[in-house]
């Protein structure tokens, strides 16, 4: 799968099989050993203790912020962190609104090509949807194409992405969503309009608004058959101390 800078999913399986036979009906078995951030890979659920903001001097963990003002000192720990963890969030089942904006524009979006908040109201008219029928809670998920390229074209695929701004992210705050997503490994626009900025929509949205995020889903069903709307469910790998979750979501219309 692509991955985000050095990150690393490493699958083997020992012995092959790893274990037996046993007993007189000679059972074997197989076992897997997996070396990855979890949480961070593939199709990903960011969690709280994901994204923070250095406030202090470099290095000054008693100034790195995270959600709810908690420190890196407070919380990072070589064996997990010691809040914030995965494990802390029970499952999500909440309504999704599925934004096209491949429709939108005619075609896949860009790298560095931003999504605005009248680019949201824009797709939605299309769509026949309300702007008002997006309610306190609800996820957002944006569809801009650029999740075709993922295992076709991985070099592009990480060399930038479409996006969410910062336009887009106030919307989101202002309509106290529970959670952003896309088919992009990111969500937000990469790189940002304004180059002296970087991932400034995940801060904005998680460690400042505790608003959940998911990258890198697949909307392929759902777009073929205009369903923009449906139930979001997911549940997180309740592993203590992660930075957030591997896993698929599923989409019941």
């Amino acid at each position: 799968m692509p991955l985000f800078g050095p990150r690393a999913f490493t699958l083997r399986i020992p012995g092959g099989p790893t274990g037996g036979p046993f007993g007189d009906n000679k059972l074997v078995y197989h076992d897997e050993f997996l070396s990855t951030e979890i949480g961070q890979t593939g199709t990903q659920f960011d969690g709280l203790g994901h994204i923070g903001i250095q406030l202090g001097k470099d290095g000054d963990k008693s100034e790195m912020r995270f959600y709810n003002g908690h420190t890196a000192a407070e919380i990072s720990d070589a064996y997990g962190l010691k809040k914030l963890g995965v494990e802390k969030l029970k499952p999500l089942f909440t309504r999704a609104h599925l934004v096209d904006m491949v429709a939108l524009k005619g075609g896949m979006m860009d790298a560095g090509q931003e999504i605005t908040s009248a680019d949201i109201k824009a797709a939605l008219a299309k769509q026949n949807m309300s702007e008002s029928d997006i309610k306190p809670g609800d996820a957002i998920m944006f569809h801009t194409g650029w999740g075709s390229l993922w295992m076709k074209n991985n070099d592009r695929f990480n060399s930038g992405e479409p996006g969410i701004g910062l336009d887009a992210a106030r919307w989101v705050i202002e309509k106290d969503l529970a959670l952003t997503a896309a088919d992009t490994w990111a969500v937000e626009v990469v790189p940002n309009p304004d180059k002296s900025l970087a991932f400034v929509v995940h801060a904005e949205l998680q460690t400042k608004h505790g608003i959940h995020n998911h990258e890198n889903l697949i909307f392929d069903e759902l777009i073929a058959d205009k369903k923009y709307q449906f139930v979001y469910c997911f549940a997180p790998a309740p592993i203590k101390g992660a930075t957030g979750s591997n896993g698929c979501p599923i989409a019941i219309t």
